[in-house]
């Protein structure tokens, strides 16, 4: 096909030479040869599905002298459409043609007709093989969709599926699809021989998680066809646990008695009871079921040590399915989860917050007025510590009672004008702020291990924030008993009052030994 296109350049070019050689003087001599026209190919072989195709190459040669080209074009149906007249030429001898066409489907050939100065008309055709565009791959899926239920059981469906491609296939590659994403599944298939159709079936074992099975089709054009087989797994919840308190209160070493309801839709294999002690899962006993029961109702017995800061139920199905249940344990502790206390503006309560006061009784959880506490000895040994809070930002503090000014006394006012400084105890509780300490799993074993009483030794606190644990060790004259320590960690701050940004409320938790 290149040789022929070179052939006809360098006829052009002869010809051309020949041409312009002879006298410039223009005679129209009839016996001239009429116009000759030469196609570079035979047939013109177009693909629509192409984006570049080669343009429509001729040249044209006239001894006379060309006076016009016209190409036109012929369709199927044998109409003949106009589609470009060129009148102008370079050299009139010989013209060499080249254009691409935007095809169409219905186009049959090309026709030039080349007419010299004598209008004689000389025609040739140049039959068009066209490849219409070619349709996209398809993907059917049969059955559309998989469903398995673990309950029903059975043999999983088999995945199958059709690829079918007129222009024929390129390549394919398939996933699996999950919740966490999706990863391939075998290894791409090439098609060497561009085969039409491709057809899988086989049995894919789906699990828990899998969402579908994705095929991806490439055609010889590149184009790409993706389809997804939507895929259900159904899978039983695993094994409930109700339980009937979520914190359990118990003295050193009390044994102590769990109520537990287990239900399951598969069947219970087993029940084991784990003591958390000092971060450490400790298997206490393990209840078999050998019938496997949807459902039983148990009362197992723990021993509670003062390292236990956790009791954990795990249940477990016959597929091994399991869950599991933490109850908090307070050993050989009081505690409270949410206690409020009030800022020293609160100091005798405030209507928006009743029963919320700055002094704290670590005897009786509660929070107290200023004038509860200077009322008599007994009342003043009864409180331990004060919420103050500072200036404009309202930097949160904690003291001691004693202290006087220096621990802002004076400032803690009851209704009579009396204060603090008027108490006629005023324990000396000593405060510590503890970096980095787990409260929530703190035990009466740990609170006395890793905090020693000799480190618990200032009346003040300055500053502290939510999430803060504070260690207190307890004054002699204290009613809840001298030196004993205990925590508190701090939950939350807010201002309470608008009009005063020291007027505050914290919310704290505390644990503290017997």
């Amino acid at each position: 096909m290149s040789k022929k296109i070179v052939y006809l350049l360098m006829a052009l070019i002869t010809f051309g030479g020949v041409i312009s050689c002879e006298d410039k003087k223009e005679i129209l001599d009839s016996s001239k040869r009429e116009p000759e026209i030469t196609f570079a190919f035979d047939v013109m072989n177009i693909d629509m599905n192409l984006i570049d195709n080669l343009p429509v190459v001729a040249v044209i040669r006239s001894e006379l002298g060309l006076k016009d080209v016209l190409v036109q074009i012929e369709k199927k149906d044998n109409n003949i459409i106009d589609h470009k007249t060129i009148t102008e030429f370079f050299n009139e001898n010989a013209f060499s043609y080249s254009e691409k066409i935007n095809y169409s489907p219905d186009y049959k050939s090309i026709i030039i007709k080349a007419t010299d100065k004598l209008n004689r008309t000389t025609s040739a055709s140049l039959p068009l093989n066209i490849t219409e565009v070619k349709e996209p791959p398809t993907i059917v899926f049969n059955p559309p969709s998989i469903l398995y239920d673990e309950i029903e059981g059975g043999p999983m469906p088999v995945t199958s599926f059709t690829v079918q491609s007129i222009a024929g296939l390129r390549s394919l590659e398939m996933f699996l699809v999950a919740e966490s994403g999706q990863t391939q599944y075998g290894f791409p298939i090439d098609f060497p021989n561009q085969e039409n159709e491709y057809t899988f079936s086989q049995q894919i074992m789906y699990k828990e998680g899998d969402k579908g099975f994705r095929v991806k089709a490439t055609d010889i054009y590149g184009q790409v066809k993706i389809g997804t087989l939507p895929v259900q797994y159904l899978t039983p919840t695993p094994p409930v646990i109700t339980i009937t308190e979520d914190t359990i209160y118990a003295d050193k070493d009390q044994k102590k008695t769990i109520p537990l309801e287990v239900t399951s839709q598969r069947g219970i294999d087993k029940i084991e009871i784990y003591r958390i002690e000092d971060g450490v899962e400790n298997l206490v006993s393990t209840i078999v079921k050998e019938e496997k029961p949807l459902k039983v109702n148990i009362t197992p017995e723990v021993v509670c040590t003062n390292a236990t800061s956790k009791i954990k139920i795990v249940a477990t199905d016959k597929v091994n399915k399991s869950s599991e249940v933490l109850i908090t344990t307070i050993v050989n502790m009081h505690f409270i989860a949410h206690l409020e206390i009030g800022s020293q503006p609160l100091a005798n309560g405030y209507n928006r917050y009743p029963n919320v006061y700055p002094l704290l009784s670590l005897k009786d959880f509660k929070t107290y007025p200023v004038d509860y506490a200077v009322e008599n000895e007994s009342n003043a040994a009864n409180v331990d510590m004060k919420f103050y809070a500072f200036g404009g930002k309202a930097v949160l503090r904690m003291y001691s009672i004693d202290g006087g000014t220096g621990t802002k006394s004076n400032e803690f006012k009851g209704s009579d004008g009396k204060s603090v400084l008027d108490m006629p105890i005023q324990n000396a509780t000593r405060l510590l702020k503890l970096g980095d300490f787990d409260f929530d799993n703190a035990t009466a074993a740990s609170i006395e291990r890793d905090i020693p009483l000799s480190n618990i030794v200032s009346n003040t606190i300055n500053p502290f924030e939510v999430g803060d644990v504070l260690a207190f060790k307890t004054a002699s004259t204290s009613t809840s008993g001298g030196d004993r320590v205990g925590i508190m960690k701090i939950l939350d701050n807010k201002q309470v009052n608008p009009n005063n940004v020291t007027a505050r409320v914290i919310t704290v938790s505390i644990k503290f030994p017997k």
